[in-house]
């Protein structure tokens, strides 16, 4: 199965959309949302919704329709999206990547799965997309350690002005591997036309 992982420099940095934009480029693939649970640590952008909350055990796969659709979460927009699938991952860090792998052997014989996760980056093979706001320089932590896996960097020109400014993760990857995107708009929008086309390439050219 084809894969595509997309991470965020930042919250807000316009990933959710990216993917929902992949996933109307890419009829018939599946999407997955992954989220590290945070045990005795503060949200990193000070929700309080229990999404990062631990699971029971040390991880969960929810493929509930009564929670993935409830409206606003952002696997109820990969199903309004397109997505063939939807599964939500949740878990310890250190157990995420066998966990996204079982998640995987249920969407077997699908063409390929979007799969929402900076922290897998540098673990899960596929074609891997970190997802940049273009006024904005913060970058934290996390996504700084997986930069040097990452294989395009997409910059989110939706702010005013935002496209006149280099963003700082441009210096790290080639310029081939740069693209300005308006996650705003559909994949077939002037602005996000290359963007779509090097993700068709990429994934056609790595194996399933």
């Amino acid at each position: 199965m084809r894969r595509i992982l997309v991470g965020g420099a930042w919250s807000g940095s316009g990933k959710t959309s990216v993917v929902e934009m992949l996933l109307g480029a890419l009829p018939g693939w599946a999407a997955i949302k992954v989220t590290p649970s945070r045990q005795d640590e503060v949200c990193p952008i000070g929700a309080c919704c229990g999404a990062c909350a631990p699971p029971a055990g040390p991880y969960e796969i929810i493929t509930d329709p009564a929670v993935l659709l409830q409206l606003g979460k952002d696997t109820q927009r990969y199903r309004a999206a397109g997505a063939s699938a939807v599964a939500w991952v949740r878990g310890r860090p250190e157990v995420l990547p066998a966990a996204l792998e079982e998640a995987l052997a249920g969407m077997a014989g699908l063409e390929g799965v979007i799969i929402e996760s900076g922290s897998l980056i540098p673990f899960v093979p596929g074609l891997r997309v970190m997802v940049v706001r273009g006024a904005s320089r913060l970058v934290k932590d996390s996504a700084r350690a997986c930069v040097g896996h990452v294989d395009v960097l997409a910059v989110n020109v939706d702010d005013a002005g935002s496209e006149l400014v280099p963003h700082p993760l441009e210096d790290v990857l080639a310029p081939g591997q740069v693209f300005r995107i308006s996650a705003v708009l559909p994949a077939d929008a002037t602005v996000n036309e290359a963007f779509i086309a090097c993700c068709r390439l990429e994934t056609s050219l790595r194996p399933g």
